[in-house]
């Protein structure tokens, strides 16, 4: 007989999240790559930063267009398919933009393949995965897959830009696509299993027993730790008003954040920050996001994730709002400070919310459908705040409008309440479900 230490040893989960993060780890390039690109494109080519920005907003529009083919893909040939078609097509992108040297081939590469790579290989295929393996510790897994995406941004984000200054940008997307190549096509392929049931396994492993856990769910309270003790189907979902605020609320911070993000690197420059120090403070923005996330991990573990989501959106705001209000470098580290920690705060916590309050059965219906929308409203962001920069000289007033941006999603969440399954509202019918 196995003692118990063997049967933990023995889940698979674990081997599962850990090859999860190294594609998460290296992940990080689609999201990060292309704000420290952009000012050595723009030198090169002379493009105008507003019409060049228009490949953060194309990205963006075909991550959220896959998002619904995505979900569906994941639901009917698993996880680990929409992780290797993804990522396929992101090292594709990256291997054309090694050799581009048009704007059409710009949006082309880093905007759809890239794009298409991230809708269909990215957080809602990973999440998928995890969620499938993790029910009690769902948080400390999100969170510790989160915050990986964190390590890669603190690591590849310097990387990126010592080898763009030393061997040139050509050559940095090269070595970008070979790590697609080798880690996120590669590994995962080799070792990626969708689901505990495929080995004969149980969600948490061995030590967890399903019919206590069952039971447990049944006692869903608006508390720390709430799942809904019945999943709901994707219509279903979007019948709620819980969703429609979390849609808005995603919106308007992707809206904030895409202009925001494609933008700091030139930003930082702007105000007369050198490269280097550009680069050390993007790291150290990702460091603290990281330490956050998974902090995050363990908060949720005891603590609403409506409020850690909240308190890190406030945090967010108050670091752009010490962004825009200086140029001391020291004052800059402040904010980005405060900015990560706000941003790995609050990935983490509404990552958990969608498959606490909608369930796991349509959950990759339910997030492809809400990208949808977060792709649309929020790629107007980065050619905005592109265009205001062109218009006015300044990339200040494009922040000044995200600061009251992330305001109105905080508003958004705020109402976004745990939703009650249409069976659970009639008191005879919760008894039996």
């Amino acid at each position: 007989m196995s003692d118990g230490k063997t049967e933990n040893q023995r889940f698979y989960g674990w081997i599962n999240l850990s090859t999860a993060a190294v594609v998460g780890f290296v992940g990080g390039l689609y999201l990060i790559s292309f704000g420290y690109f952009l000012p050595f494109l723009l030198d090169e080519f002379g493009w105008n930063r507003g019409v060049a920005s228009l490949a953060a907003t194309i990205n963006l529009i075909a991550m959220g267009l896959s998002g619904p083919l995505a979900g569906v893909l994941i639901v009917r040939y698993g996880a680990k398919f929409s992780i290797l078609l993804g990522n396929t097509l992101g090292f594709l992108g990256f291997l054309l933009l090694s050799y581009h040297s048009h704007l059409w081939q710009l949006f082309l590469g880093n905007g759809l393949l890239v794009g298409l790579g991230i809708g269909f290989g990215g957080l809602l295929a990973s999440t998928t995965v995890i969620n499938n393996w993790f029910v009690k510790k769902r948080s400390l897994a999100l969170g510790i897959f989160l915050s990986s995406g964190g390590v890669g941004g603190m690591v590849l984000g310097p990387t990126i830009m010592h080898l763009i200054g030393s061997q040139g940008w050509r050559y940095t997307y090269m070595v970008m696509a070979f790590l697609i190549l080798v880690f996120a096509i590669i590994l995962p392929g080799i070792f990626i299993r969708n689901k505990p049931e495929e080995m004969g396994q149980v969600p948490d492993g061995p030590g967890i027993s399903g019919a206590a856990e069952s039971e447990k769910k049944k006692k869903a309270t608006k508390m720390a730790g709430y799942k809904t003790p019945v999943d709901f189907t994707a219509t279903e979902a979007m019948r709620t008003w819980s969703l429609w605020f979390l849609i808005a609320y995603f919106s308007l911070s992707m809206l904030a954040l895409q202009g925001l993000m494609t933008h700091l690197v030139a930003y930082l420059f702007d105000i007369s920050i050198s490269a280097s120090i550009a680069a050390i403070i993007s790291s150290v923005m990702m460091g603290v996001m990281t330490f956050a996330q998974f902090g995050s991990g363990f908060i949720g573990m005891r603590f609403s994730m409506q409020s850690i989501a909240i308190s890190g959106e406030v945090l967010k705001v108050i670091g752009i709002i010490i962004l825009v209000s200086t140029s001391s470098i020291p004052i800059v580290f402040l904010a980005m400070i405060l900015f990560g920690m706000g941003s790995g705060c609050a990935i983490v916590a509404v990552m958990n919310i969608f498959p606490n309050y909608f369930g796991l059965s349509s959950y990759p219906k339910v997030m492809g459908f809400a990208r949808l929308f977060w792709a649309f409203v929020g790629g107007a962001g980065a050619p905005l705040a592109g265009l205001v920069r062109d218009a006015i000289g300044s990339y200040i007033p494009a922040f000044q409008v995200a600061v009251v941006i992330l305001i109105m999603g905080v508003i958004c969440l705020f109402f976004a309440r745990p939703p009650v399954h249409p069976t659970l509202k009639n008191p005879a019918q919760a008894v039996a479900a």
